[in-house]
């Protein structure tokens, strides 16, 4: 849900939206109860994996800023790159040739 609206925002050419409140409740991402680090580093993915550059942004910081190397933070990335790419393959092999694959 918030990948998807701050990837609006963020791609969107009106810089209004950003200074919209986005009215979106997900009071349990305050306190998701697992460590903060690694609950950034799977937000970190996340964006990735939906191409969302201002989540990226967002959630890269909090991990570095908890002392998480750059060498780390980019194996969430890649670990990202290579799930996407696995559930990908799933769908093709459950329904068939993806588009622009022939």
């Amino acid at each position: 849900m918030n990948n998807v609206y701050y990837r609006f925002v963020h791609l969107a050419f009106n810089s209004e939206y950003k200074t919209m409140p986005a009215r979106l409740r997900m009071n349990w991402l305050g306190n998701p109860r697992v460590d903060k680090a690694d609950f950034e580093l799977w937000a970190l993915a996340v964006g990735a994996i939906n191409g969302c550059g201002a989540c990226i942004d967002a959630h890269e910081k909090a991990p570095r800023q908890a002392g998480v190397g750059p060498d780390t933070i980019q194996t969430a990335a890649r670990f990202a790159a290579i799930v996407q790419s696995v559930a990908v393959a799933i769908g093709a092999a459950r329904h068939g040739t993806p588009p622009g694959a022939e």
